[in-house]
């Protein structure tokens, strides 16, 4: 029988360490804000998106988000289009820069999750793998929380292989 309160004590100090461990790294890179990283990686992985979408990713309001994408601006990072879908929308993409930029964070954290990885043998990170995917499924409520999940992901990587993060947001909507 399954000791819960073990359980949910060890998936916790697991997820504190490991959202810690990345945030350390990704300050490595003296940057701004993780919200501000965060942001970068999210309009990579999602451009031509608009300020209202990052917002609901990041949890911000809508001005901190305008004053975060001023900022990604500023820093040569983001640049800003008309929608070719809305005329009066304005939609967010990364520059050469910002891409380069989101890059390294994603690297910052792979780094983070390899050294995790790396004790584990080849058996045990097949198992694990279903284990994630159940778990990021039944954690996603809609494409909102899609993005939120994902907003430090190589994205093009889960694509590849069927991201269940987008999968389930896909069947909930």
């Amino acid at each position: 029988m399954t000791n819960d309160n073990y359980l949910k004590n060890l998936l916790g100090a697991f997820a504190t360490t490991i959202a810690s461990n990345i945030e350390m790294e990704v300050a490595e890179l003296d940057g701004r804000s993780l919200s501000h990283e965060a942001a970068l990686v999210a309009i990579n992985n999602h451009p031509n998106d608009g300020i209202e979408m990052l917002s609901k990713v990041l949890g911000l309001t809508h001005s901190g988000s305008v004053r975060l994408v001023n900022n990604l601006v500023h820093d040569g990072f983001v640049d800003r289009h008309r929608s070719k879908i809305d005329a009066r929308a304005v939609v967010l993409c990364v520059t050469d820069a910002g891409r380069d930029r989101a890059n390294k964070i994603l690297l910052a954290r792979e780094k983070i999750t390899s050294s995790v990885l790396d004790t584990l043998g080849e058996n045990e990170k097949e198992r694990i793998i279903p284990i994630l995917e159940t778990i990021l499924s039944a954690m996603t409520g809609n494409v909102v929380e899609a993005r939120r999940i994902c907003r430090f992901c190589d994205e093009g990587v889960c694509r590849k292989a069927g991201c269940p993060v987008e999968i389930a947001a896909t069947k909930k909507a």
